[in-house]
């Protein structure tokens, strides 16, 4: 089982790369991936490079710094109650960074990473967020 899932795996990795290299060819520069991305709700994420104002990404090492799209991704089937509260949080949160650090947050650069790390260090998301 694990195989069929390692060569799933290998596949989609593939057509990514290969869709990848298709938008550099066309567009003529490797920043064509970053922008937009619609989520599951249909919603649009931006995922550009940060700046510098970002402290999530100065604070830590390089690989952090890859676009969003190269990180390993994690797929989490968790109950509808707490999916909504890890929504309004995020709300909360965002409204607040927004206020501070006059840049919105990113759920999958900036907010899931520090709820995992806050999870595993004992530390509270507000602190690893600076807000």
């Amino acid at each position: 089982m694990s195989e069929d899932r390692q060569e799933r795996s290998d596949r989609l990795k593939q057509r990514f790369d290969r869709d990848r290299d298709a938008n550099e060819d066309n567009d003529g520069n490797d920043e064509s991936e970053e922008g937009t991305a619609t989520a599951s709700d249909g919603s649009e994420n931006d995922e550009s490079l940060p700046t510098g104002d970002n402290p999530i990404v100065d604070d830590q090492p390089d690989e952090s710094k890859t676009p969003v799209k190269d990180r390993p991704s994690v797929l989490m089937y968790l109950p509808e109650d707490l999916h909504t509260e890890l929504d309004i949080r995020f709300d909360e949160l965002n409204a607040r960074y927004k206020r501070e650090h006059d840049q919105p947050l990113e759920k999958n650069r900036d907010y899931y990473p520090a709820v995992i790390k806050a999870s595993l260090e004992g530390k509270d998301v507000k602190d690893i967020l600076d807000i």
